[in-house]
């Protein structure tokens, strides 16, 4: 059957928690997710307690607020830093002693 004008299709797809600002990890090693929003914890990640409990997919998914000084920092931790130094080579108080561990 087709959707009915106007009707939006189904989604086959949850949203994902990690990209939600309302995604909580918590100091419980045995509950260790949690949703702000609906206030509860759980072993699994959120959206796939409220598929199971409640039958359909969450509809508390907010995206996460963009963060420009977190990009402009990440783009900044791409540059080069430089030359290469060889301190390896000339540094006479703790020569580099390479060792071979068979494990």
């Amino acid at each position: 059957m087709k959707a009915a004008e106007g009707e939006a299709p189904k989604p086959t797809r949850g949203p994902n928690c990690w990209d939600c600002r309302y995604l909580a990890i918590t100091w419980d090693v045995r509950l260790p997710y949690g949703c702000k929003f609906m206030g509860f914890r759980s072993k699994v990640i959120p959206s796939l307690e409220v598929l199971r409990s409640d039958g359909r997919f969450c509809s508390a998914f907010s995206p996460k607020p963009a963060n420009p000084a977190a990009d402009k920092a990440h783009a900044a931790s791409k540059q080069a830093v430089g030359q290469p130094s060889n301190r390896r080579e000339t540094d006479r108080t703790r020569p580099f002693i390479s060792i071979n561990l068979i494990t």
